[in-house]
């Protein structure tokens, strides 16, 4: 009897060892291995253009921190903002202003408070900008907080930070803002202004994923409001008890890009995926995008999330596995460079993809190629705009981090012929 307790014993404890080892081989596998497959032809990488792009590049300005979004005046003039709030006036020379008056306070952490500047559909006219931003509470100034007194604060169950959109009217003289008005308090990441004067704006999904999936909450949407922050009454949710009227769609991890197509006037939008699974969205009204539940990406480990595809969930127009960290989104229009006319425009960031600026060559919905643009530069690209003068102006973020050897200010670029 003792000898058979002993054999088990020593059969349990080498199982045990065979798990840790399957565990640490797990671990250990190649989490890019089994890449998930397209939902339909063209849906994922496409090839290189036949004949490259040829243009020219110009450091436009340079020395910033932190930049967020980049917007093309009617003037030719730029307007740049940074993460920590302030916003300048980059002139067509590359003179860059000192910081604009009129800003709502900002609280930012390690350079991140404001989240996005964006125009009023009809800007040429009236001049209005949006903005999302974390604002620190009533009372108390905006400027800058270290990591460790926010912690501090939170953990006291003290109130840090309360995200806001808000408008304001760009001056004639471009000095600064004026009529700022709160219109929201919602945590805005990217936000674009639609020809019917509605404003969308995209939630983060990354958070407690219990409430991606709930219409009660607004983590992981898009989101519609008016102009004055009310809600439009032909949103999918208007009028209905227990949900959030605010939701135009849902199923979203971090929307980090979006356009109105300047053709069919669609809402399209870019969005980070975890490990793998960024992916190119056409936005219709009332429908589920799959996160987290659904989605060409994987845990960080290489282990499954889910599957790529389930009825009454919408497929992403065109994905990438792995990242390559998206950044920024718009569909080339200009005079300057017309093979690149009806083409999308995306900034990558990935340290491990690389960073670079992405053409894709559209036809209609289909994507024909994917091309990859200042590779050399080895810069993440945050935004870009298509200029008046049709030049395509590409903002780069800053970096300095002492472990990898990497200290760069924040640029724009003028890419043309």
């Amino acid at each position: 009897m003792k000898h058979t307790i002993t054999c088990l014993a020593l059969k349990a404890v080498v199982m045990n060892a065979l798990v840790v080892m399957n565990v640490s081989a797990a671990a250990q596998a190649d989490p890019y291995a089994n890449p998930p497959s397209p939902a339909f032809a063209g849906q994922t990488g496409a090839s290189a253009p036949a004949l490259s792009s040829s243009y020219q590049v110009e450091v436009l300005a340079t020395g910033l921190a932190r930049p967020r979004s980049l917007l093309a005046l009617p003037d030719g003039n730029m307007l740049v903002a940074d993460g920590k709030g302030e916003v300048r006036i980059v002139s067509r020379a590359g003179a860059m202003s000192d910081p604009l008056t009129g800003m709502p306070p900002v609280r930012s952490v390690g350079g991140r408070g404001l989240q996005d500047i964006s125009p009023a559909y009809d800007f040429d006219i009236s001049r209005v900008v949006y903005m999302a931003f974390a604002a620190p509470p009533e009372g108390e100034p905006g400027g800058p907080v270290s990591a460790q007194e926010r912690t501090r604060i939170q953990q006291a169950g003290e109130v840090f930070q309360v995200n806001r959109i808000a408008r304001a009217r760009l001056k004639e003289d471009n000095s600064g803002f004026e009529n700022l008005e709160y219109i929201a308090e919602i945590p805005g990441r990217r936000m674009v202004s639609a020809p019917d004067g509605t404003l969308y704006i995209s939630t983060v999904g990354a958070g407690d994923l219990t409430l991606v999936q709930k219409l009660d909450s607004l983590e992981g949407k898009m989101l519609r409001i008016n102009a004055d922050g009310t809600i439009p009454e032909d949103n999918p949710y208007f009028a209905r008890a227990l949900v959030r009227q605010e939701i135009y769609s849902w199923g979203h991890r971090d929307p980090d890009g979006a356009m109105i197509h300047p053709q069919s006037g669609e809402l399209w939008t870019l969005e980070h995926g975890p490990m793998g699974g960024d992916e190119l969205n056409k936005i219709l009204p009332g429908r589920n995008y799959g996160w987290p539940n659904v989605t060409y990406g994987k845990n960080y480990d290489g282990t499954e999330i889910g599957p790529s595809a389930r009825n009454g969930i919408e497929q992403p127009l065109y994905y990438w596995f792995p990242s390559v960290a998206v950044s920024g989104l718009m569909m080339y229009t200009g005079g300057l460079f017309p093979q690149w006319q009806g083409d999308i425009f995306i900034g990558t960031m990935s340290p491990t993809e690389g960073k670079y600026l992405v053409r894709l060559e559209m036809d209609a919905e289909r994507i024909v190629s994917e091309e990859h643009l200042l590779v050399d530069g080895d810069r993440r690209v945050r935004d870009m705009v298509q200029g008046e003068d049709g030049a395509l102006y590409v903002l780069t973020d800053s970096e300095d981090n002492d472990d990898l050897d990497r200290h760069f200010p924040g640029e724009v670029l003028r890419l043309a012929p």
